[in-house]
């Protein structure tokens, strides 16, 4: 409503002022913190928590971890030392803050935009990578998603990028304003419940505690996959155990025996057990998104039906001569894996449609020499 005008001279000294209709900005703790609380109102204990500022991965995938000197922002710096590194969940929409340890490990797993990932590994496992991110919070880290900070095209100042696929892609502003912007979808998302009968998967949306050490979180890990895998008829077709950080496959699989398709995409495998041999009527096996697993077992030569294989973003370093006895493989996916030569076997596998060797270091002679000897075969990198 329009205020009437009014002289000064008739004014009291106690009248207060007209107000001038701007509200005073609300600082990121505070924008967090209320938010945290209609969460909390509406879903539960189970959609909001913090992350302990020690948590530690198992492993890094490198020795050297970011230096962030002059990459975190001071308005983020006080925003964790006040609350700490966060989380909430609603099922549908979900955000978490970084510990320190888990925000080296995954500002290791990103790329640099413009930059060959084989070079940029290099001065990594080297010692001597200048990090230019550092990667601060994400809802899936599955695939290195998330928002980094870096230095803007403006000036020296620390802003957030989005990070998708492992790529710093695009600036999104001040963490201020990125903050602000991020928080939108959550509190749509507990303002439009779910519907009757649904129920939302709350909890840490990173499963940081289950990738972290600790001999409660192996133990949790152990029983997970088997209790996990025991839900499964045993006559299933197709198991997916995707992302579910179990850190190992129990020998209890074998006993699907008429499994065709078994996803273990991003389970934290440091290794494949032998018995997965046994599972004669296999056709798709997808191992990628473990970074470390390094070996295969011999026994992979045994799936006689095996039409598809994926090891990407794996430390596989060589492949087993065994494998070269798939008469049906059709593809082969070896994307940002240690492969560095191919194996003479790998030509003569005249089922084979699709090898896929993106951001490996196989030289470019050998890929040519492969090319001409199969040039009825897709293959990645393109010339």
């Amino acid at each position: 409503m329009a205020q009437k005008k009014t002289s000064s001279s008739s004014q009291s000294k106690s009248t207060p002022r007209a107000s001038t209709g701007k509200q005073e900005p609300v600082s990121p703790e505070g924008a967090w913190t209320g938010l945290e609380q209609q969460v909390l109102a509406a879903m539960g204990p189970k959609a909001v928590g913090q992350y302990p500022s020690d948590l530690e991965p198992m492993s890094l995938v490198f020795e050297q971890v970011p230096d962030e000197t002059g990459l975190l922002p001071e308005s983020y710096q006080r925003f964790v030392e006040a609350l700490g590194y966060r989380w909430l969940n609603t099922g549908k929409k979900a955000l978490a803050f970084l510990p320190p340890r888990w925000r080296a490990s995954a500002s290791q797993g990103m790329g640099e935009p413009n930059r060959q990932w084989t070079d940029v590994r290099a001065e990594r496992e080297a010692g001597r990578h200048v990090y230019r991110f550092v990667m601060f919070a994400s809802a899936d880290l599955n695939d290195v998603n998330g928002f980094a900070f870096g230095r803007g095209a403006g000036d020296d100042a620390p802003v957030v990028f989005q990070v998708e696929d492992s790529l710093p892609l695009r600036e999104l502003g001040s963490f201020e304003a990125w903050l602000g912007k991020a928080l939108e979808p959550l509190r749509k998302a507990v303002a439009k419940p779910a519907g009757a009968g649904k129920k939302p998967e709350l909890g840490d949306p990173l499963a940081l505690l289950q990738e972290s050490l600790g001999e409660a979180a192996a133990k949790a890990r152990q029983a997970g996959a088997a209790a996990l895998l025991d839900t499964f008829p045993r006559d299933t077709r197709a198991i997916a155990l995707l992302h579910r950080k179990l850190g190992v496959v129990p020998d209890m699989v074998a006993e699907f025996t008429e499994l065709k398709t078994l996803t273990l995409k991003g389970a934290g495998l440091k290794e494949l057990p032998a018995v997965l041999g046994r599972l004669s009527k296999l056709e798709q096996l997808d191992c990628s998104w473990n970074a470390e697993l390094a070996t295969l077992p011999s026994e992979l030569g045994q799936l006689q039906h095996l039409e598809s294989l994926n090891l990407d973003h794996t430390a596989v370093a060589t492949l087993p001569e065994v494998l070269g006895q798939l008469s049906r493989l059709r593809s082969l996916s070896l994307k940002n894996t240690r492969i560095t030569a191919l194996p003479a076997w790998l030509s003569r596998l005249a089922t084979l449609e699709f090898l896929d060797l993106s951001q490996t270091d196989v030289p470019p002679g050998e890929l040519e020499a492969f090319r001409k000897a199969r040039p009825e075969c897709s293959m990645y990198p393109r010339p």
